[in-house]
């Protein structure tokens, strides 16, 4: 008896469904990961370099999953290679916006502490930082600590995602638009980021400048009493202890910094309506 054959649409199925079909569900697929992946690979906490990028993708493959349905995304098979091309670069510059955005706003904690580290005389104690690539000192390290960890007790990550999860409706997937917004809110978040880098290092440096301005007193009535001898200890210990007196005030005001970045990625988020 001879065998039957399979025929041509049994070989090219997949459980009932084509080949083709398949070919199309992983690029609708991937069409929504590309915003939500290029997102995790600029904005704070989700781009650090402790996280493996393996991590990151898992994460937003998942995401992806859960709105996967949710999103109006257009027929692949409409667009010409050109076009599908292009949109491709718009998912990945509104993601890579908003999450250096983010960074932009967050690298104001690191700017205070850098500028506290100088007041101190503590620039020289820096250690090389694995999401900058660069050295960064110890007190910018702390701080920036500081705000993940505020920025995590506040459901900020969650906050982020319900974010891009309303980029989808205002910037609908596959539709041209023009991000000139994108550009006007990464200028207005390098303003605010040295306007909320100097609220933060204010109370600070200012003990600080009044120590330097007793260290110079002092020197100048006794000239026995050099610098180093005196001023240097003198500085360090007053910038740990208005460290250790401004700790409160300093989660007050990283707490309020954390809701203003937040609300300003939404503002901008919004604008472009």
């Amino acid at each position: 008896m001879i065998a039957e054959v399979p025929s041509l649409d049994t070989l090219m199925g997949i459980g009932g469904i084509e080949l083709q079909q398949v070919f199309d569900l992983g690029l609708v697929f991937f069409l929504h990961t590309i915003r939500l992946s290029a997102f995790f690979l600029s904005a704070p906490f989700f781009g650090a370099a402790a996280i493996p990028v393996q991590a990151r993708i898992i994460v937003a493959v998942l995401i992806s999953s859960a709105l996967f349905g949710m999103i109006e995304v257009p027929d692949p098979r409409s667009l010409p290679f050109l076009a599908l091309v292009e949109v491709i670069f718009i998912e990945v510059a509104i993601g890579l916006s908003l999450g250096l955005i983010l960074s932009v706003l967050f690298s104001s904690v690191a700017l205070a502490g850098e500028k506290i580290a100088a007041s101190a005389g503590l620039g020289f104690a820096a250690q090389v930082d694995p999401n900058s690539g660069g050295q960064t000192p110890v007190v910018s390290q702390i701080l920036n600590l500081f705000a993940i960890a505020v920025f995590l007790s506040m459901d900020g990550h969650l906050h982020c995602i319900a974010i891009m999860r309303m980029t989808y409706e205002v910037l609908p997937l596959g539709q041209l638009r023009d991000m000139s917004f994108l550009i006007s809110a990464g200028l207005d978040s390098g303003g605010h980021m040295f306007a909320i880098a100097s609220l933060l290092s204010l109370p600070v440096v200012s003990i600080l400048l009044l120590a330097n301005v007793t260290v110079g007193v002092v020197t100048r009535s006794a000239p026995q009493l050099n610098l180093f001898s005196f001023g240097f200890p003198l500085t360090i210990l007053t910038c740990f202890f208005a460290l250790y007196l401004a700790t409160t005030p300093m989660g007050y005001a990283i707490r309020d910094m954390v809701e203003f970045v937040l609300q300003f990625v939404r503002d901008t988020v919004a604008e472009a309506t």
